[in-house]
């Protein structure tokens, strides 16, 4: 009866194991049915590639929805559209949110936080709602420069890049203050400041900071002190936390190379990945031991998975230009 409950265990487990990876990667691609970058979706081993959209302008950067079943992406020409139904697209059907770039969800999956410039062309943060499209966006900062912007995992905190004492710093907003002074500076350095991320548990914020050379440095900031983790690396930039907020994945800058790294949160642990493809593009954790990404060169880009925690990668899609891979958090 023992070896008989933990063979069941073993299932169970090797189940859960197996269900917690497979999730479908959203991504871009020129391998469809134009010259443009289409947005596709895939499964994580690389199998059932479909194409989602068939735009005359080139897809960026798709962000699914939390229960993902809608993506949100933007065009090379400035133009924010939704895809409704992942799993019954339409292609000739995608619809046009609003003027801008850089979109994600709201984690209510009801509204589209994006970046997009005012009648006074200052670039800031604003948010629709996905039922509404055609309404006015509302503002979600002061209305000064504003972009790269990050949420909390409960929503409730906003982290992004803005202009202050003539430097770039990183800016914090609490959603829920309807105060005037719902805004307020968290890096100390007099540095530009660049791609905020939040743990999981919001008490922990990363940056790069980019000196006058450009050379970048990640900082975290936990309890109102601030540290640099990356020292003795060049530059560093892209600094994300993994679901569980125990390690911190980072682009490594080395003239014209760039590497994906991990490191603890304190900055030990440090190790370069070496992903297959290429030079690194854009990475996102899928949970906490694999990360997907885009790496290539200028006249080829591959998107592939990285067991975080033997190092291994391959390659799930390539030829042409695959790029921006993402999945639902």
């Amino acid at each position: 009866m023992q070896r008989i409950n933990l063979i069941l265990i073993i299932i169970l487990i090797t189940f859960s194991s197996t269900f917690a990876q497979n999730k479908k990667i959203a991504y871009c691609s020129n391998q469809g049915t134009s010259e443009f970058l289409q947005v596709f979706t895939m499964n994580d081993d690389g199998t059932n590639k479909k194409q989602l959209t068939n735009l005359e302008e080139n897809c960026m950067r798709p962000k699914f929805s939390p229960d993902g079943k809608q993506i949100v992406f933007y065009s090379d020409k400035g133009f924010v559209y939704l895809i409704r139904d992942v799993d019954n697209p339409d292609l000739n059907r995608t619809f046009l949110v609003w003027d801008g770039m850089y979109p994600t969800f709201m984690p209510d999956g009801n509204e589209i936080m994006f970046n997009s410039e005012d009648d006074d062309d200052v670039l800031s943060i604003y948010v629709i709602d996905t039922a509404e499209i055609g309404a006015k966006p509302q503002i979600v900062t002061d209305g000064s420069y504003a972009n790269q912007q990050i949420l909390s995992s409960d929503g409730k905190t906003l982290a992004y890049s803005s202009f202050a004492g003539g430097t770039k710093a990183i800016m914090v907003a609490n959603l829920e203050d309807e105060s005037d002074n719902y805004i307020s500076q968290a890096s100390v350095n007099n540095d530009a400041n660049l791609e905020p991320d939040f743990s999981s548990e919001g008490n922990m914020l990363v940056y790069a900071s980019f000196d006058s050379n450009l050379n970048g440095t990640i900082r975290i900031l936990i309890d109102g002190n601030e540290s640099a983790i990356s020292k003795g690396i060049t530059s560093a930039n892209v600094p994300r936390f993994s679901p569980d907020g125990k390690t911190i994945a980072f682009a490594v800058i080395t003239g014209s190379n760039v590497d994906l790294y991990t490191m603890s949160p304190d900055g030990s642990n440090r190790r370069n990945l070496n992903i297959s493809g290429g030079d690194l593009g854009t990475f996102q954790w899928v949970n906490n031991e694999t990360i997907v990404y885009d790496a290539g060169s200028d006249t080829r880009l591959s998107v592939g998975l990285v067991d975080v925690g033997s190092g291994s990668s391959e390659i799930l899609a390539e030829g042409g230009f695959n790029l921006h891979p993402s999945t639902v958090k």
